[in-house]
């Protein structure tokens, strides 16, 4: 278990019977602009699967006292590459903040048990919370962008697809201002149309 006292967040690995109900909580949310598997419905038959699942690992996590999501890694069929995700159930407790120290956790451990080469993270381009973290950290390359991935609000919406820059992650590095315009200039060159279709694109200012 992990405390960041001074902004009150906790972080629980599942291992025990108690944590699993954490986590079914955590998965209980029927639609969520954070999670990075987007708006899904989840019966309580298909939250126990992926609680159970052996492949999957997680941390929960708790802000206040109070379990708002979880951070998961699965292993590929590629030795060494792993693809993360986020599940939220209380989407405004979720700020870049506490995404970059709850990544943060789940790539700490990740890395301390296994033999990490590639680390994988789908982005909903709706997700403002997520967005900011991957402008504000060097702790992910942006690799594309996936056209049409999610659908949300009668709109489907693009996904960044980035990969784990694991030094970064060792040395806590941020991005300069400089870095954050030069990277949100890229994304609008890439898919200015897809990313300000369906809103004012006021996530794209720096």
């Amino acid at each position: 278990m992990s405390h960041h006292e001074e902004e009150n967040f906790e972080f629980i690995p599942v291992v025990t019977e108690g944590d699993e109900k954490l986590l079914d909580e955590a998965l209980s949310q029927v639609f969520s602009y954070i999670s990075t598997d987007g708006p899904v419905w989840r019966t309580v038959a298909q939250r126990q699967r992926m609680v159970r699942d052996e492949r999957k690992s997680h941390v929960v996590v708790r802000r206040s006292g109070r379990t708002v999501g979880a951070v998961g890694w699965q292993q590929g069929q590629t030795p060494g590459y792993f693809v993360l995700s986020i599940s939220s159930s209380h989407d405004e407790a979720w700020t870049a903040r506490l995404v970059e120290a709850a990544v943060g956790e789940a790539v700490s451990l990740l890395t301390r048990s296994s033999e990490a080469k590639r680390v994988e993270l789908l982005v909903p381009a709706y997700s403002e919370a997520l967005l900011e973290y991957l402008t504000q950290g060097a702790y992910f390359e942006i690799e594309g962008i996936l056209r049409n991935r999610f659908f949300i609000d009668g709109e489907y919406w693009p996904a960044v697809i980035c990969c784990a820059n694991l030094a970064e992650f060792r040395t806590g590095k941020r991005r300069e201002p400089s870095d954050r315009r030069e990277l949100l200039a890229a994304l609008r060159k890439k898919t200015l149309e897809d990313l300000t279709a369906a809103h004012d694109g006021s996530s794209w200012l720096v």
